[in-house]
């Protein structure tokens, strides 16, 4: 039974117009706009042919809205899945451009192309246009480079230039400027700059690869969302009855585009709510998305600004530490430009009788281990203490976090060396690789069917939990030597008359148990076989039938036929082993399967008590642990524009350690807001803007990172040099305020 706190009951009172809400972490947010959804409906004020539209960010936050949304339907006594519709941004996009594609000038057979693709038109595109201009080059890097002598920095140059054209188009796409549009831009003010050329030929190129795909990307769908809404007034005036009401989360996550839709949808009179956390907003430097549509949208006349500041997630003392994180950037930090990265709402812990009371206070459960470690150090002072910790605290969860995939690494594999076992949230999740690694098998065996090697480790895939299971285990590798050893597996698998492997093998006074398993495995091999001449898609579906019974496995079965589908249509002369290649680029994290993972669909970390989950703060986000342990807080990895910071966005390989990125960005946002003069603006001052943009950032993820604990925090930084360097890192300026601030609050309690 939810019983709203008296915030909660002001959100909850909202019956029409603009309201935007400030949700700190842990406040229970999403609970409470499932409620208003559902007392929304259950007031009558929608008719039979209308929905709430409740529009999120991830495909797991849709899943849960969902089903807490009919959950508080069936607790009213309705019907549990009437009344609304859950979308993430992209996913009503698809539904608006699928609906109308005339009006975004698309077939009705579009397809959409996934990460992995856009990546390899992208990179194709670059390789052309670097052989096309071999004096870019000179242009932008440091006069002592020779990549012709460094293959590392000429991998490094061109996988650089590869993400500075995404983010180009990426950020024409989100300001509608189309490669023509764009040209006629840059042709009106009579403007050459290299990396305006280079970004506006690498996006014609690519487009011209979607067109000849007839597909598009991502971005395209929000951006044609907005063009199909444009073209048609009759057409938005029905989307608007349809869609009364619209409930917004993780609004501090939208884009301008994403931000020009809603706004069309819902109209000047119309009913919008959106939620979210400025805070909380760490994806704005490699996305378009800003938090600052957010505020403005609060500050608004006609918008009621609310605050949900209760949250019963955190201990008292991890609270002060966050609480005391926003203060000191608002009033002490030393760059008068980065004070405004974090704002109020500070944290309130919840009152008493709250049904989510805090954690005890434990001050002692908290600690900013100030000492300088090297890299190693500092994963062996983790490992010692999570193993310590967790042989006391088996029922407990704990979570080691880091600002990038790299450094969990190295920790992931000192953890297993240890014992530990780990949940992985880093890259691509474990059951998708090796959803992925078992049907990569599998096609590999077909398209080579009588190599028994190859079906040997088909039948070990398939049976790995048996494999290591001490009942089955001496059966299983028995049967797995038999198939290895086999000189003619098309005996064993098309057996011809007369005396048979399987018979011969009974003769020699093999085990009954180890022929009927080899009988087991040949009837399902054999229907794999007769099932190669189908379609790449239905023979994916058919194995997946066989062997999965879990519906998430299922779902990835079904996501990976789709793209093998995409590939055989871009690519007709393909066979098994072409399609196999492509599993094996999945399996070794190279292409990403969105939103089908077990990890990805709802990851709760209360299923995984007793095990160490592995994740970048960015992944966390969202998640809650009862201890966490915040690695590498240095200068580095969260810089706050001090002379002796660092910047990862820049490298020592370009001139000047100009961002090109930042440069690049500037000069395109300059050209489609009609501004001359920000064209001709200093070289280098975009570098320093995207600086002080970075540091906002980091000051934000540092604040995230600390709230994803509820009753134990440890935070340790190192120096980088594990072998000495020429420069070691610092602790962040944000670390060492806190480290002072907790020695004196522990202090002053003890006195």
């Amino acid at each position: 039974m939810f019983n709203p706190r008296p915030n909660q009951k002001e959100i909850l009172s909202y019956t029409h117009g603009f309201m935007g809400v400030s949700a700190v972490p842990g406040s229970g947010k999403t609970h409470t706009l499932s409620r208003l959804a559902a007392n929304l409906i259950s007031s009558n004020v929608l008719d039979d042919n209308q929905e709430i539209l409740i529009v999120t960010l991830v495909n797991s936050a849709v899943d849960n809205f969902s089903s807490r949304i009919a959950g508080f339907m069936t607790e009213f006594g309705l019907l549990p899945d009437l009344g609304y519709r859950v979308r993430t941004l992209h996913g009503l996009a698809h539904d608006l451009v699928k609906e109308r594609p005339d009006l975004a000038g698309l077939s009705d057979r579009f397809t959409i192309v996934d990460e992995r693709e856009t990546n390899e038109i992208l990179a194709n595109a670059v390789r052309g246009w670097l052989r096309a201009h071999p004096g870019f080059a000179a242009e932008w890097l440091a006069p002592e480079i020779d990549l012709d002598s460094d293959s590392y920095i000429a991998k490094s140059w061109e996988s650089g230039l590869e993400s500075l054209a995404k983010n180009f188009i990426r950020q024409a796409k989100d300001l509608q400027a189309t490669p023509h549009v764009l040209t006629d831009a840059l042709a009106k003010y009579k403007i050459r700059h290299s990396l305006l050329d280079f970004g506006l030929d690498i996006y014609s190129a690519y487009q011209r690869a979607l067109s000849y795909r007839s597909a598009v990307d991502f971005d395209d769908l929000i951006r044609l969302a907005l063009l199909v809404l444009q073209s048609d007034p009759d057409y938005l005036m029905r989307l608007r009855h349809r869609w009364p009401y619209i409930l917004e989360d993780e609004a501090q996550d939208s884009s301008l585009v994403q931000e020009q839709i809603l706004t069309l949808l819902s109209g000047d009179q119309g009913n919008w709510v959106r939620v979210g956390d400025p805070n909380q907003a760490i994806y704005e430097t490699f996305t378009t998305a800003s938090p600052e549509h957010l505020r403005r949208f609060l500050r608004r006349g006609d918008v009621t600004a609310r605050d949900l500041p209760d949250s019963g997630r955190s201990q008292p003392g991890i609270i002060k530490l966050a609480n005391e994180l926003i203060r000191w950037t608002m009033e002490e930090h030393p760059v008068e430009d980065l004070q405004n990265s974090l704002t109020t709402p500070l944290i309130r812990p919840t009152p008493p009788g709250d049904p989510q009371p805090n954690p005890p206070d434990d001050p002692a459960g908290i600690v900013l281990y100030d000492q300088k470690l090297t890299p190693s150090a500092e994963i062996d002072t983790v490992v010692r203490s999570v193993k310590a910790w967790l042989a006391q605290n088996p029922d407990k969860t704990v979570a080691v976090l880091a600002p990038r995939n790299k450094r969990l690494v190295k920790m992931a594999d000192d953890l297993h060396a240890a014992g530990i076992e780990t949940v992985e949230l880093m890259n691509t999740s474990q059951s998708t690789r090796q959803t992925a690694v078992l049907l990569q098998e599998i096609l590999e065996m077909l398209a080579k069917p009588v190599d028994a090697l190859r079906l040997g480790k088909v039948y070990k895939g398939i049976n790995r939990e048996r494999w290591e299971a001490p009942e089955t285990r001496d059966l299983c590798r028995a049967v797995h030597h038999l198939i290895t050893r086999n000189p003619k597996v098309e005996d064993y698998l098309w057996p011809r008359a007369g005396v048979t492997w399987l018979e011969e093998l009974n003769a020699q006074g093999v085990d009954s148990a180890a022929i009927q398993e080899l009988e087991i495995f040949q009837q399902l091999v054999r229907g794999w076989h007769e099932a190669v001449l189908l379609p790449i898609d239905q023979l994916i579906l058919t194995i997946a039938q066989d062997l999965f019974a879990e519906p998430t496995r299922l779902a990835l079965a079904y996501k990976i036929a789709l793209l093998l589908e995409r590939s055989a249509q871009t690519h007709p002369e393909w066979h098994l082993w072409n399609f196999a290649l492509e599993l094996a680029d999945v399996a070794a994290n190279q292409r990403r399967l969105d939103g089908f993972s077990e990890e990805e669909i709802g990851f709760d970390p209360d299923q995984h008590k007793g095990k160490v989950a592995m994740a970048t703060i960015h992944k966390a986000k969202g998640l809650e642990w009862d201890r966490v342990y915040l690695l590498s807080a240095s200068n580095y990895d969260f810089p706050s524009a001090q002379e002796y910071d660092q910047y990862l966005p820049e490298k020592n390989f370009i001139r000047g350690k100009l961002n090109l990125e930042a440069e690049a960005l500037s000069r395109l946002k300059a050209v489609m807001a009609g501004d001359p003069a920000a064209l001709y603006l200093e070289e280098g001052l975009a570098t320093t803007q995207a600086r002080l943009d970075y540091c906002a950032e980091r000051l934000r993820l540092f604040y995230v990172g600390i709230t994803r604990a509820r009753r134990m925090l440890t935070v340790t930084w190192n120096n980088g040099q594990d072998g000495g360097g020429s420069r070691e890192n610092q602790a962040s300026l944000p670390f060492v305020h806190l480290s002072a601030y907790w020695k004196e609050t522990r202090n002053a309690d003890s006195r």
